[in-house]
């Protein structure tokens, strides 16, 4: 009898064990669908219109060109104006194929990747920046230092937020950037912090991570440095939390599951 209860007890809780992991899986599969139409919703507004923009601008050319009484001063400014909008367009092309080739990695091989190694390939590939704006990078990874993870992901997120740090710094200070990393329970945090400009999270505060947003007009950019990091945080299963001050700088938390 005991045997048969003991049986009977196995048996329901295996059932409820299977019961909670088929709904973890629901959840997660309802929580991807909403991050795609999401996603859908971004593309869709990038070309109804980044691209809406330049091509109304090529038609509405296209057709003063054919006037008949057209002079030569007004078709040379046409020309101008036509190459300047082909140009635009073809941004919006570039970034977006970007955007898919950078998003649509999830099937390369995780590996374990070194904070400190890959900080240093990072710095690598801006050395001449860093050189120029004398700028000083302060890494701390001594509460953990690694990750499995891809890399390629990692690599983008890093060299985003350090070079959206160099780029938006203060006029007549020295930018530096601390960069440093937390473990908490099952999960890892990395922290960067500037002392940049900074941005009004009151004001722009859900905008943040739109992509082609930018807060900051006298410094050139395209604004899709911090959409592609949050993009790739979320498709690392992590998440990203920001507070910033005007004038006195800007700290991103990561934090990732650590499998």
């Amino acid at each position: 009898m005991q045997v048969q209860i003991k049986k009977a007890v196995l048996g329901v809780t295996v059932d409820i064990t299977e019961q909670k992991k088929l709904e973890a899986e629901r959840a997660k599969m309802t929580d991807d669908i909403i991050k795609r139409n999401k996603d859908l919703e971004q593309f869709s507004y990038m070309v109804s219109h980044n691209l809406r923009a330049p091509i109304a601008n090529i038609r509405g050319l296209t057709e003063i060109m054919q006037f008949p009484d057209l002079d030569d001063g007004d078709e040379k400014r046409c020309i101008a104006e036509l190459d300047a909008s082909v140009k635009q367009l073809d941004t919006v092309i570039v970034d977006l194929n970007y955007i898919l080739q950078v998003t649509h990695r999830e099937n390369e091989m995780k590996e374990q990747v070194k904070f400190s190694v890959l900080l240093k390939d990072v710095e690598l590939s801006i050395l001449n920046l860093i050189k120029n704006d004398s700028v000083q990078i302060i890494p701390d990874f001594s509460a953990i230092d690694q990750l499995y993870t891809l890399k390629s992901y990692l690599y983008s997120i890093f060299f985003n937020l350090i070079s959206n740090s160099i780029k938006y710094r203060q006029p007549e200070i020295k930018p530096v950037i601390t960069i440093t990393s937390a473990k908490l329970n099952n999960k890892v945090q990395i922290i960067f912090k500037d002392n940049g400009l900074g941005i009004d999270l009151e004001r722009n505060g859900g905008e943040i991570y739109g992509l082609y947003k930018r807060f900051h007009n006298h410094v050139e950019g395209k604004g899709v440095g911090l959409y592609m990091v949050k993009t790739q945080v979320e498709s690392l299963q992590g998440k990203i939390t920001v507070s910033s001050e005007v004038n006195k700088g800007t700290e991103f938390i990561i934090e990732f599951e650590i499998n």
